[in-house]
Order: structure tokens, then C-alpha cells, then sequence
């Protein structure tokens, strides 16, 4: 009974978590659309440099926190007098993080200017953005708190009331102020969405207890070292990323970094909110339970199970509809990568199976073994493989280079973590997993023989069989036959 109580709340709560990432993707979309309208091209790329510099200087100045407190406040949680101190630690770190990130945003105000935009024109705009970037760590510290506090309900009301509040508080400012309203729509956008999580934060009471500049050192030092390998592993991934782009753009054309990147882009729309999710509520129960290897493997499986069956169903969608979203989303100019989105799908699999695995060394804070792989292995296999694939067969060489790396990885850390953390998949996982692998593949492989349109009709056939098959594996798990029987009698 506990068992399906638990396989419950997890699917629960990756459906719940999931849904909140949708409504911030169609907000962001939404914001999107209205800069475009409002301001142009150029508004919404001045818009997306303020954006991306800022997101830069918070990754950096808030030291990995937002990942390594979590672990920290939720493998307390059940000591009352512990957990309040780490709450009390992490509140006051944050604030560090968000006045060092302030001074060093209002300091450098002249350079950032001068890096991004090529000009001292945007000086004092830094300047404000410094609230901004102050604002953001104190919003992360109450969400981090929390996540860390498994708060579900919280989190995901918070979510719901800051983005549609960061919309309508935002709009109103590029429609009056056109570019000069951009900075104060993200400092607006961000104070709606600190006080939506104030708003829940304070409904947590702990404990009174006295934190000295000593506990803080002593107690967040840990925390810092642990936030620090995930900022090192992050910027590997950017780096790895970004020579990629210039290894493309030296011995190929422009053209095809827009088209890779266009390509990675769509791939991340169809399975990014069930990822995004697995911060939220996954790697709070799993660092929970981290010294405890019996619990351990039920988490990652039951979650590794969930996640299969709802991806492999997305990712079928994702091949089917690639030329469909493709013209939604870019131009018919972008067809030439409809290929490239169904390898991506393939890649994209063996990522999600691998992704919960991934989380085991971080929950254990094992920082050299997470860099090692998340940090290391990862981002060398794919500049290998992405360089070699480009070299000898161009964009359906980088398409082989997605799909490739994400296999290697995925056998690689399901050896490593069997031997290393004792991690075993159980046999109902491994049928997920192979039943899942198995449609996804004939599915790429009708795209790859077949005409389109017999291969539509196939595809789709394919696409209903695992629903069905998937809905099999979760009623078996949570009765839900009987659950929406039990809401159409309600309703009648």
C-alpha cells in the first residue's frame, strides 16, 4: 500500500510540476509575442542581451546554492531543530550571494555595457538591473527553502502567481515605454515574483535559532563546495557548447550553427518540463533518503519509471509533428533539420533514462564523481562526437553526435552507479525501459524507410499503442480506472 502511495505522489507530483514548467513556457511565449509586437526585432534583442548577461551573473554570484541547500534542508527534515538551522543558514547565504551579485552588477555597470552592447549607452540600465540581480537570490533562497521542505502545493501555487503576475505586470511597460520599459519590466517582474514566494515562505514556522557568522562559515561551507562543482560542471556544458558553435562556424556556415541550434531548441520543448520538474521534487525526496541505499533505488526507479512513461509517448509526438512545429515555431526554411529533430528525439530518450541516475552522486554529495561525469565525461563526449560528426557528415553528423552521446552516457552511468552506489534498475523499470526503447526506435526507423505519409499512419498507430501500453503500466500501479470512474460518478 505504501508502495503505491509512493509511486502516487510521484506521478502526481511530476504531472503537477510538469504542468507548472507548460504554463511558464506559454508565459515566456506569451512575453515573447508581446515584445515583438511592441518593440521589434531590436527591442526584443536588446531584451534578450539584459536576459542572457543577467543570467550569467546570477549562475555565478549565487555559488550553485539553489541545488546544494535543497539537499542540505531536506536531508534534515524531519529534525526540527537541525532543519531551522540550515533554513536560517541557506536565507542568510542568499542574501551574501544577492548583495555580492548587486555590487559587482552596479561596479562593472561600464564594462557590461560595453561587452554586450558595444557602447556605454546601457551603463546606468546595469545599474538598476543590480536590484534585479539582488532580488533574484532572495526569490531562489524562499523557493530553495521551499523545495528543500518538499512544500509541493506551495511551490507550485508560487509558480502559477509569480508567472502570471510577472505577465501582467510586465506588458504594461513595453506598451507605454517601448525600450525604456525593459529594465523596469524585469525588476518588476522579478519584486511579483519574490513576493509570491514570500507569500508561501512565511507560512513556514521554524524553530528560533541563533546562527552566528562561525555557524554560517562552518555549516555553508559545505553547501559552497558542493554549489561550486555544479556552477563548474554548468559552465563546462556552456563552454563545450559554445566551441561547438565556433568549430561549426569556421569549417561550415553561419547557416548551420542556426540550424543545430534550432534543432536542440525543439527537442528541449517536447521533454524540458518533465526534466525541469525533477528539481523540484525528485532530488528533494532523493537526497532525503541518500544514506539509505534500500530507499534510494526505489526513489530513482519509481521516478525513473515515471518519467519513461511519460516521455516515450512525447517524444513519438515529437517525431511525428517535427515538420509541423518546425513551421510553427521557425520558417519552412528550417525543414532541412525535420531529420535532425527525429535523431534528437532518439538522443533525448536515452537522456531522460539516464537523467535520474544522473542526481544519485549530487544527492550524495559526491562532488568529485558529479563533476567527473556531468562536469567531465558528458561535455567531452559531446564535443568529440559533435566535432567528428560535423567533419565527416555536416548536420546529419551532429544529429548522430546527440543521439551517440547520450547512448555512451546512459550505459556509462548505469554501470557506474551499479558499482559505485549498489543503484540496480528492477525488473519493472527494465520492461518500461525496453518496451519504451523499442517504440520509440521503430518509430524513428518507419521515418527513416517509409514515405511520409505511410509513415504518418504507421506512426500515429504506434503512438496509440503506447498510451495504451503506458496507461497499462500506471493503472496496474494506481488504479486509475477506478480513479476516473470515481470523478465521472462525482460528477454526475
Amino acid at each position: 500500500m505504501s508502495n503505491n502511495r509512493s509511486y502516487k505522489d510521484t506521478f502526481k507530483n511530476t504531472l503537477a510540476f510538469g504542468g507548472v514548467q507548460i504554463l511558464t513556457i506559454l508565459i515566456s511565449l506569451i512575453r515573447g509575442k508581446a515584445i515583438a509586437m511592441l518593440l521589434g526585432p531590436i527591442g526584443m534583442g536588446i531584451n534578450n542581451l539584459f536576459v542572457s548577461s543577467l543570467n550569467i551573473i546570477t549562475t555565478f554570484t549565487e555559488l550553485g546554492l539553489e541545488l546544494s541547500a535543497v539537499r542540505e534542508i531536506s536531508g534534515n527534515k524531519d529534525d526540527k531543530e537541525k532543519v531551522s538551522k540550515k533554513i536560517r543558514i541557506t536565507e542568510r547565504l542568499f542574501i551574501f550571494c544577492g548583495v555580492l551579485g548587486a555590487v559587482i552588477t552596479a561596479l562593472l555597470s561600464p564594462l557590461l555595457s560595453q561587452w554586450t552592447f558595444g557602447n556605454h549607452n546601457y551603463t546606468y540600465s546595469f545599474v538598476l538591473l543590480s536590484f534585479f540581480v539582488f532580488f533574484t537570490a532572495i526569490n531562489k533562497s524562499y523557493q530553495t527553502v521551499l523545495r528543500g521542505l518538499q512544500k509541493i502545493n506551495m511551490i507550485i501555487k508560487s509558480g502559477i502567481v509569480g508567472s502570471l503576475a510577472s505577465l501582467v505586470f510586465s506588458i504594461p511597460f513595453f506598451y507605454f515605454f517601448k525600450e525604456n520599459g525593459i529594465v523596469p519590466s524585469l525588476i518588476v517582474t522579478i519584486v511579483a515574483t519574490l513576493i509570491s514566494s514570500w507569500f508561501f515562505r512565511r507560512k513556514i514556522v521554524i524553530s528560533k535559532v541563533q546562527v552566528s557568522i562561525k555557524d554560517i562559515f562552518k555549516d555553508g561551507k559545505e553547501m559552497v563546495q558542493l554549489g561550486i562543482m555544479l556552477i563548474i560542471a554548468n559552465f563546462l556544458g556552456i563552454l563545450t557548447k559554445y566551441l561547438i558553435n565556433i568549430y561549426i562556424g569556421k569549417t561550415g556556415n553561419l547557416a548551420d550553427i542556426g540550424f543545430y541550434g534550432a534543432a536542440i531548441s525543439i527537442g528541449s520543448q517536447y521533454v524540458g518540463f518533465i526534466l525541469a520538474s525533477l528539481s523540484a521534487d525528485y532530488f528533494p525526496r532523493l537526497s532525503s533518503v541518500n544514506t539509505d541505499a534500500i530507499q534510494m533505488n526505489k526513489v530513482v526507479n519509481e521516478q525513473s519509471e515515471v518519467v519513461l512513461l511519460l516521455a516515450t509517448p512525447l517524444l513519438i509526438l515529437m517525431m511525428i509533428t517535427a515538420p509541423l512545429m518546425i513551421r510553427i515555431l521557425l520558417s519552412k526554411e528550417f525543414l532541412v533539420i525535420e531529420s535532425f529533430i527525429r535523431f534528437i528525439a532518439i538522443g533525448s530518450f536515452f537522456q531522460v533514462s539516464s537523467f535520474c541516475m544522473g542526481y544519485i552522486s549530487f544527492a550524495k554529495n559526491d562532488r568529485k564523481v558529479y563533476l567527473f561525469l556531468e562536469g567531465g565525461l558528458s561535455n567531452i563526449l559531446q564535443l568529440i562526437f559533435s566535432i567528428l560528426g560535423y567533419y565527416f557528415f555536416g548536420l546529419k553528423g551532429l544529429a548522430t553526435a546527440f543521439l551517440l552521446v547520450y547512448f555512451f552516457y546512459f550505459i556509462i552511468i548505469t554501470l557506474f552507479t551499479r558499482f559505485k552506489y549498489k543503484y540496480k534498475l528492477d525488473n519493472t523499470t527494465i520492461k518500461i525501459l525496453a518496451l519504451s526503447c523499442t517504440f520509440v526506435l521503430i518509430v524513428f526507423m518507419i521515418y527513416y524507410f517509409l514515405d511520409n505519409v505511410t509513415a504518418n499512419i504507421l506512426s500515429c498507430l504506434i503512438f496509440a499503442v503506447t498510451v495504451l501500453v503506458n496507461y497499462y503500466f500506471l493503472n496496474k500501479r494506481l488504479d486509475l480506472k477506478s480513479a476516473i470512474l470515481n470523478k465521472i460518478r462525482k460528477k454526475k
